[in-house]
């Protein structure tokens, strides 16, 4: 598997390298908004990479080009898809710790940094030890199963999971391992 153009993020004047594709819900759920073009390449297979910044307590689209032709020409398109340039859409938690490795691995000597959205509204830097990360990821998810927030995983679950491989237990196993990509609320102070 060719290892993917990850989308960046600027906050207090670093740039992260992020392991989530914060636009990839958005463009799910509005698919009227997602350019079409032919062109395809395997380290960049949603075909754009974006760049956000986080600036007066906003989440910002500062760029977003997308892939227009196989000599790897870019085309922005900021303006046509966020002309106002908040990504008010987004509410959740982004992981920029330097611990996060290629697939967010949670190493027991790691400190943990997740950024707080709401309505791409900056609320707070959350920073956690390991036992800290595991208490909260229990109790969040707890709290998500209560939530309405678990239809639309269950929905999306069982969108995909016509072969009825996946049942409850299994979906629960996976909502718990992936919590933090899945929270859009956060319900534990």
């Amino acid at each position: 598997m060719t290892r993917q153009i990850t989308d960046r993020l600027i906050f207090e004047n670093k740039e992260y390298y992020l392991n989530v594709e914060l636009l990839e819900d958005y463009f799910r759920e509005f698919p009227e908004k997602r350019p079409e073009f032919k062109i395809s390449c395997t380290a960049l297979w949603r075909g754009y990479i974006a760049i956000f910044e986080i600036k007066n307590k906003e989440l910002l689209i500062k760029e977003i080009d997308w892939l227009t032709d196989v000599d790897f020409k870019m085309k922005s398109l900021k303006d046509e898809i966020f002309p106002n340039n908040k990504f008010e859409w987004y509410s959740g938690l982004i992981r920029i710790d330097d611990f996060r490795g290629e697939f967010d691995k949670e190493s027991e000597n790691g400190i943990f940094e997740y950024l707080q959205i709401e309505n791409g509204n900056f609320i707070q830097k959350r920073v956690f030890n390991y036992e800290q990360l595991q208490k909260f990821k229990k109790e969040q998810y707890e709290y998500f199963l209560l939530s309405d927030e678990v239809k639309i995983i269950c929905n999306f679950w069982r969108k995909n999971n016509e072969e009825g491989i996946i049942n409850k237990e299994s979906l629960n196993k996976i909502i718990f391992e992936n919590i933090m990509q899945y929270t859009r609320k956060v319900y534990v102070d």
